[in-house]
């Protein structure tokens, strides 16, 4: 009796340190503790014992996991760890040991708040912040009676091989083709009055300012610009040792045109940075705000700059004609942008009352505007100019592929009108509107009635 007692309490005491035993391993199990004796790897949780219940549950709350990955590049291997707070509706935020993440692509969803808060989200390059606006004051401003002081007569063979003579000041005041009018107005004109032979060369005017700009703004106001078939006229600037020191047609075209055409002529090397336009902007905005919230330098250096100037990135409305500036190739064609607006340019400008053309120049770039005679803006009536409050420009070229301090040095402005030439030349035969040829043209006085400057004023911010 008393050993059947004995056994029954030792097989009573067994049973019970296996229980206890079975369920230490359980909980070491789903604690991740590793019981006293039991082997240095951990056995895997068993998929089932995970009820529907609790996954249910696990969708609806955050939970917190760390994961270590190793990812191989060509140059060397990158540890990543991703701490990751998991809702429906968050991503993860990683932190890396090495570098940074990937360039993310255009379709990366544009960061909120930091780096851009200005509620800016239209195309026009307007943000409405001039929290960081430039004030500009006048350095030389050309007008009145003492329009032609400030300008020298040039008077050398056309550069461009027009059909013109260009006057020393002296024989331009004497015949009639440079005078300031009882309006106050700067007329420069092409001879009217003589007839000469075919293909001979017509008295004009070409005149340079005396001074030159490295930088800053510079805005003609114009009334009546020359237009008509074989006639060049152009409003432009140019540095020393050309094409070295740069060229910028401001405002130029040949013929009937009504459309403007703005230019650049440098030494090799320049572009024209196309995400620039209008329809790329957007795109080019959102991806630069991405890199300067992740660390990429260039990137965020680009935003930085952008949204310093106001412009968002300088989305310009122009059409893109060619992309490289570069002057000796392509017969000087340079980097084109044509104006879109129908009467920017010649007899619609004309007929319209003139404009105000804006030329920026500085580190970031080359910029033009042009306002229509009943749209300048208030600030430039004012000799106040805030350009970041004027929206898109027509024109830019970004300082990214063109770097203004590397191909534009000290310009000085040029006003001039040619007849047939390179350009007015070649596209004589192109306009149905021009009959016969470019040098027969040139020989009557009254088809150059309308080949005529008269500026109310040129100023020149710094």
């Amino acid at each position: 009796m008393r050993h059947s007692i004995t056994t029954l309490v030792s097989t009573l005491l067994l049973f019970v340190i296996l229980s206890i035993s079975s369920v230490d391993a359980k909980l070491a199990r789903r604690c991740m503790i590793r019981p006293s004796g039991a082997p240095a790897v951990l056995p895997v949780a068993n998929p089932a014992e995970v009820s529907s219940s609790s996954k249910a549950s696990a969708t609806k709350t955050k939970s917190s996991t760390t994961t270590t990955t190793s990812t191989t590049s060509a140059r060397r291997t990158i540890v990543t760890t991703v701490t990751t707070t998991t809702s429906p509706k968050s991503k993860p935020t990683p932190t890396t040991s090495d570098t940074p993440e990937p360039e993310p692509t255009a379709d990366d969803q544009q960061p909120k708040g930091g780096h851009n808060n200005n509620n800016n989200n239209n195309d026009d390059g307007d943000n409405g912040n001039d929290s960081n606006a430039r004030t500009y004051r006048v350095q030389d401003r050309f007008e009145g009676d003492s329009f032609f002081d400030g300008f020298g007569f040039d008077s050398f063979p056309d550069p461009t091989h027009g059909n013109v003579n260009y006057l020393k000041s002296s024989d331009a005041f004497k015949r009639g083709l440079a005078y300031v009018d009882g309006d106050g107005l700067a007329v420069m004109k092409v001879d009217n009055t003589n007839t000469i032979a075919s293909g001979g060369n017509r008295d004009s005017v070409r005149i340079s300012s005396k001074n030159s700009y490295s930088s800053g703004l510079i805005v003609l106001d114009v009334d009546t610009m020359p237009f008509g078939c074989g006639v060049w006229p152009a409003f432009w600037t140019v540095g020393e040792n050309w094409p070295n020191g740069g060229e910028i047609d401001i405002l130029e075209g040949v013929g009937n045109s009504n459309h403007a055409q703005y230019t650049l002529h440098t030494a090799p090397g320049c572009q024209l940075d196309t995400s620039f336009t209008k329809i790329n902007t957007r795109k080019h905005r959102r991806r630069s705000l991405v890199h300067s919230m992740i660390g990429n330098d260039r990137e965020a250096k680009h935003a930085a700059r952008d949204n310093a100037n106001g412009f968002s990135g300088m989305a310009f409305t122009g059409t893109v004609l060619t992309s490289n500036c570069d002057a000796t190739i392509n017969s000087n064609t340079g980097c084109g942008i044509r104006d879109p607006n129908p009467n920017s340019y010649g007899s619609a400008l004309n007929e319209n009352g003139g404009g105000v053309y804006a030329t920026l120049l500085d580190e970031n770039g080359v910029a033009v505007w042009f306002f229509p005679r009943d749209s300048i803006p208030d600030d430039l009536s004012s000799q106040s100019p805030q350009p970041e409050t004027w929206g898109s420009p027509k024109a830019f070229w970004s300082s990214s592929q063109c770097p203004t301090k590397s191909f534009f040095g000290p310009q000085r402005i040029v006003i001039n009108t040619t007849l047939c030439g390179d350009w007015a030349g070649s596209a004589y035969s192109s306009d149905p509107t021009c009959p016969g040829t470019c040098a027969e043209r040139v020989a009557d006085p009254k088809n150059f009635d309308t080949a005529q400057w008269k500026i109310r004023s040129v100023t020149v911010y710094e």
